[in-house]
């Protein structure tokens, strides 16, 4: 699970101050190998943020959303494939 903005500069504070990146991750009680990445980003970027654009694309639209959503409603016992 990525790391919000303030554990991530929380745990860039930690390591300026001298402090190890284990001694950050058990701080924020956070897996070492999450803060690693987390401090790498924020060092190559500047920014406590995640870039966007990551995560897989949807294949369906909101509108499809809606229109699966209301057929559901409308016949609670069709399957999927049915629908």
């Amino acid at each position: 699970m990525p790391l919000g903005a303030e554990d991530v500069a929380k745990a860039i504070t930690l390591i300026d101050e001298g402090r190890s990146l284990r001694y950050a991750a058990a701080a924020i009680r956070t897996p070492y190998s999450t803060v690693r990445d987390a401090v790498k980003r924020f060092r190559e970027t500047h920014s406590y943020c995640r870039k966007p654009g990551s995560g897989r694309i949807r294949e369906t639209t909101a509108r499809d959303d809606r229109f699966l959503v209301l057929q559901i409603l409308r016949n609670r016992h069709t399957t999927a494939i049915e629908a």
